[in-house]
């Protein structure tokens, strides 16, 4: 199954709140409507100013995320894709997440 934006909107809505997370992109195959049967979800998630700091509480929001959608993500946070732009070898790839964004989630 394809999901369609509304469908990934409502999905990710309820456990978005609950961690308190301030928004949610969506990039890649997706975004670009390029989906296909067997595509991954991915997702950039704005944490700043949470408590989703530590590995093992964006361990249980990946799970919690991949659950709600019930097939694979990748989830990237907004400070990590940060700090990889900061390498040379990384520098497209965020240019890339930052041009294909879609916001699927905006807690404000």
């Amino acid at each position: 199954m394809i999901y369609s934006i509304y469908e990934i909107q409502q999905r990710i809505a309820p456990v978005a709140k609950q961690y308190g997370v301030k928004a949610v992109f969506l990039f890649g195959s997706y975004a670009r409507g390029e989906a296909r049967e067997d595509s991954d979800i991915d997702l950039l998630v704005d944490t700043s100013g949470t408590n989703l700091r530590s590995l093992l509480s964006l361990g249980a929001l990946y799970c919690d995320l991949e659950a709600a959608l019930q097939r694979p993500i990748d989830l990237i946070t907004v400070s990590a894709l940060e700090q990889r732009a900061q390498m040379p070898s990384e520098e497209m790839f965020r240019e890339t997440v930052m041009k294909e964004k879609l916001n699927v989630y905006d807690a404000a």
